[in-house]
């Protein structure tokens, strides 16, 4: 069998494997709702009760993120409340970033969000396998183009010097987490379309292939709503909270050599640091 269709055959069975795991906690998140109770004496609403519910078998099952709930329908007809009700619960959980509505798709789980220190230096294929997951990308683009102002002053390029501008959709379990945009000289990292992006890391290549080792970056962090083609990407809806980061990094020869900007789910990243007096 050649190469890229076994390549694709392993993605296929992946793929099925994954689905089946959703299959699985989809079910066990429906049989724990509808085997719920409401007591209607006590004195908590009953849409906190549910929301309740829902955060316990959340926690207690580590429900998988992207885990649909039943339909507001059927939780309806057999908790005997109406669909105001419901959502107010949703409401509740959506607040605390437990689950996440999509028109047309339903309700599903969003799981506990994942925390993203700004202190360190990991890349994302470090950061994912540090939390026992399986990183994996998706190339949406790799092209050679003139920088843009930002990274041509950072990297104190010629107007007629280009850089290769490189996209990927990030997956943790093949969740999608965020969407990365990185800059590179040309001139320092000749031939990188050549790796497998699907896989590969960048910080990994840069260090074995060309020899270029990270020493330190500077970060920004900023919100901003998601537009049409980034809420597809990440599942999101179009105008929901991104947490963005810009990069700037320095080989440790003082040498700047990565412009990059990473968008992620605000609902599924909190961004924390350490600071010293």
């Amino acid at each position: 069998m050649d190469q890229p269709r076994k390549a694709n055959l392993c993605r296929s069975e992946k793929r099925v494997l994954l689905s089946a795991r959703e299959l699985s906690h989809a079910g066990l998140l429906s049989d724990q709702l509808l085997s719920f109770r409401i007591i209607k004496r006590d004195p908590l609403p009953i849409y906190l009760q549910i929301a309740e519910k829902i955060t316990s078998v959340l926690d207690q099952h580590s429900i998988l993120t992207g885990t649909l709930l039943p339909p507001e329908r059927v939780i309806c007809e057999h908790l005997g409340i109406s669909k105001m009700t419901l959502r107010q619960a949703y409401s509740v959980l959506a607040r605390k970033g437990c689950i996440e509505a999509q028109r047309g798709v339903g309700t599903f789980v969003l799981g506990k969000r994942i925390e993203k220190q700004i202190s360190g230096m990991l890349s994302f294929t470090e950061e994912v396998t540090a939390r026992g997951c399986t990183p994996s990308s998706r190339l949406l683009g790799l092209t050679t183009t003139p920088a843009n102002h930002g990274a041509q002053r950072f990297f104190c390029m010629r107007e007629d010097e280009n850089v290769y501008e490189m996209t990927r959709l990030r997956f943790s379990d093949e969740v999608p987490l965020a969407i990365e945009v990185v800059q590179l000289p040309q001139k320092l990292f000749h031939g990188i379309e050549r790796f497998q992006w699907e896989t590969e890391s960048l910080y990994d290549i840069m260090d074995k292939q060309y020899g270029v080792k990270l020493s330190r970056c500077c970060s920004e962090i900023l919100a901003a709503p998601a537009d049409r083609n980034q809420a597809k990407l990440l599942n999101l809806r179009i105008g929901s909270p991104l947490l963005v980061i810009n990069r700037k990094s320095h080989s440790i020869e003082g040498v700047p050599v990565e412009f990059s900007t990473t968008s992620y789910p605000g609902s599924r990243y909190r961004a924390s640091f350490t600071a010293t007096r």
